[in-house]
């Protein structure tokens, strides 16, 4: 340091490390890259086209109803009396529902009574009279005729007497009560609904073209072993309900072309499935009954490409990576579509999150 020149205050320790840095900076833009990170492998479900992606699983919408379900109506007109039971109560056969005024009734039914014992004592009395000849034969026989028109008259006003009394005919549970306490009802007018829930049916509608494989000499028996009915109840998540077929229209609806098929299933003890509950029917068709020649896959896994072909991503085994593969597509049928042409019985598509998968990108199997 020149005399009289003050100190900047760097030192060598300074200038060393300004060094150090500059030539960094020169072999990091000389120099090579850092290695990249290993793209993240994408998770995505797999199915594996074989023997057993030649059936088609099927589904259709459907409502729940009980077995057995009835409007109960009194048989007569009245105004309710007694209506001990509440809405949800379980019932037991023969229990008493609701009750109407029988006074009118048991007037009419003691009116009859009297008639009856007035007609059976003219009848008697002409009878004998007849016998000892001295009434005409069609005189007695008027009065036989009069006694039993009273006889029936007796027996329609006891039955209405009776009537006043609404009687459960099956145990179950009330699942609503369509009128109030001391209302006055018509004959026939509904006035509860009663079901018995241990056992459910769901009704649905099958599109023509599904039922096009089926035979018609298969019993609703044979045709739930093959075709494995499930229900799935929309509020109950990750189950289902193994049913049987019930019956299957043969007729088509005349507007909507669907024939109507009645599945029967158990209710379940630790779940609480009720009638009215919205669910859906699958089916586990075999893809020999439809005469098929492809693959049935699940519609989700087709995406069109910017022409508006049909394509898959076929997953390479080795690489684990994705490629988009152009197929025909054919019916689709339910949750289904078939695959005519492009897919071969070896492949391995991905069958979720395909929008989202490119041209090679790397993927690892989602476990269902």
């Amino acid at each position: 340091m020149r005399p009289g020149q003050r100190s900047t205050g760097l030192g060598r320790g300074a200038c060393h490390l300004a060094l150090c840095v500059a030539l960094g900076i020169s072999a990091i833009a000389c120099g090579e890259e850092p290695a990249s990170e290993a793209p993240v492998a994408r998770p995505v479900k797999m199915l594996e086209l074989g023997a057993g992606s030649s059936t088609a699983r099927l589904e259709y919408p459907g409502e729940i109803s009980a077995v057995q379900h009835s409007e109960m109506a009194f048989e007569v007109p009245g105004k309710i009396i007694e209506f001990p039971v509440r809405e949800g109560q379980q019932v037991e056969k023969g229990e008493l529902l609701a009750r109407l005024d029988p006074r009118d009734f048991d007037a009419e039914l003691g009116k009859a009574r009297a008639n009856v014992a007035q007609a059976k004592s003219d009848y008697e009395r002409y009878k004998t009279l007849y016998d000892q000849g001295v009434e005409a034969k069609a005189t007695m026989e008027a009065k036989q005729r009069r006694y039993e028109v009273t006889l029936a008259d007796l027996e329609t006003t006891r039955k209405a007497v009776e009537d006043t009394r609404l009687i459960a005919p099956f145990a179950g549970r009330v699942a609503r009560k369509l009128v109030r306490d001391f209302q006055n009802v018509n004959a026939k007018e509904p006035v509860l609904i009663l079901q018995d829930a241990s056992s459910l049916e769901i009704v649905v509608s099958v599109p023509e073209r599904d039922l096009t494989a089926g035979r018609p000499e298969r019993t609703p028996e044979e045709a739930s072993r093959i075709l494995a009915p499930a229900v799935t109840v929309t509020s109950i998540s990750g189950r289902s309900f193994p049913a049987t077929i019930k019956e299957f229209a043969t007729t088509a609806d005349p507007v909507t072309r669907t024939f109507q098929v009645t599945l029967a299933f158990a209710n379940p003890a630790d779940v609480n499935i009720l009638p009215g509950m919205t669910a859906k029917v699958t089916i586990n068709r075999p893809g020999a009954d439809r005469g098929e020649v492809g693959f049935s896959i699940p519609a989700a896994a087709t995406l069109a490409d910017e022409s508006g072909q049909a394509t898959v991503w076929v997953v390479d085994r080795d690489s684990m990576t994705v490629r988009r593969t152009e197929v025909e597509l054919g019916e689709l049928s339910g949750a289904e579509v078939e695959v005519r042409s492009g897919l071969s019985r070896s492949d391995l598509i991905a069958i979720s999150g395909v929008h989202q998968l490119r041209e090679g990108m790397p993927v690892r199997r989602l476990e269902p």
